[in-house]
């Protein structure tokens, strides 16, 4: 009698935290026309990754924060409500996209590859306030 082998299922390897993001946001941070618009485009939809962990109480807030500090920054520059919208966007993208995903961005950056191709590197962590001094 011949032994029959059980089919093992085959679970895809889960996503990195740098998958998931280029997902949410790769067209967002393709927008920039260097390597250092790209950067900041980055850097928002990082925030806004972390906004989107937060409790949903929480997230208003914090967008509040983000774009006072962006204006801060930014002195003179007129884009606040084009900034809003694309963070909210970008919010609801990770939400629906990832809701399970609960680690937040610690650092992220562009790696320039061969011509206008870039890998992001991210640093993440599960516990944020490991980093609150």
């Amino acid at each position: 009698m011949k032994k029959i082998k059980k089919k093992t299922q085959r679970i895809p390897p889960a996503l990195t935290i740098s998958q998931m993001l280029t997902q949410m946001a790769s067209d967002y941070i393709s927008m920039g026309d260097t390597t250092e618009d790209c950067q900041s485009y980055l850097n928002s939809a990082c925030t806004a990754w972390n906004i989107a962990v937060l409790p949903q109480h929480q997230r208003e807030e914090a967008l509040c924060r983000f774009v006072e500090e962006y204006k801060r920054l930014n002195p003179g520059i007129d884009d606040e409500k084009n900034l809003v919208h694309d963070m909210r966007i970008l919010i609801k993208k990770k939400i629906d996209l990832f809701p399970e995903a609960k680690k937040m961005i610690v650092k992220a950056h562009l790696e320039e590859l061969e011509g206008f191709k870039y890998r992001i590197l991210i640093a993440s962590t599960d516990n944020p306030r490991q980093f609150i001094k």
